[in-house]
This record gives C-alpha cells, structure tokens and sequence, in this order.
C-alpha cells in the first residue's frame, strides 16, 4: 500500500507515492540522512551540500515520480536549481518521510 501526496512547491508541481511503512534499507538511509546532515551543519557545509545527503534518503524512500516534466528522479538527476525552490522540494519530501519514520513527533 502506498499514500500519493501532491508537491507545494509551485516550480515542480506533481505528485510523489511514498510507501505507508519504511522498509529496514528506507528508515537506514533515513538514519543515514539524518545523522550526516547533522555532522555537515556542525561543518558549516553549504545548503546544498545539506541537500544532497538528504536526497539520497528521499530517492531511497520514493515510490514513484509523478512531477511535471521529469522523469524518475535519482540522486543524480534530482533537480538542484531553481536553488530556492529545490530546497523547498527537498524539506517538503523529507519531511513527510520523517512523518513515515516517527509518526509521532509533532509538526
């Protein structure tokens, strides 16, 4: 079973099927995700930087890609520019695989 949700972010429009329950490999690199970005803020790494680690969960998590114009995305076709609206891309997707991971944190 998957959930379909619908992107915010005006500049990549579409949709992207999440599963309902991370597998043991998706909450990894989750974890993954998580615990490098946290060691690349504490760096003073770039934004982008940031984002890259995090797309590497996100691709790991996604099901399907239904965003306009583009076709299944992977780590290195993930779309980086428009800067701002890719960073908004890339916290609106790793935020409802946090919801995934720990349903219970609050928004």
């Amino acid at each position: 079973m998957s959930k379909t949700i619908t992107s915010p972010v005006d500049e990549f429009p579409g949709t992207v099927k999440l599963p309902n329950h991370l597998t043991m490999p998706q909450a990894l690199a989750y974890e993954k995700a998580v615990r490098d970005g946290s060691a690349l803020i504490e760096d003073g790494a770039s934004q982008s930087e940031f984002d890259a680690v995090m797309v590497q969960a996100i691709c790991a998590c996604v099901e399907e890609w239904h965003l306009d114009n583009f076709d299944q995305l992977a780590p290195d076709t993930f779309p980086f520019t428009p800067r701002q609206a890719s960073n908004e891309l890339v916290a609106w997707l790793f935020g409802e695989i946090v919801k995934l991971y720990n349903p219970d944190v609050p928004e």
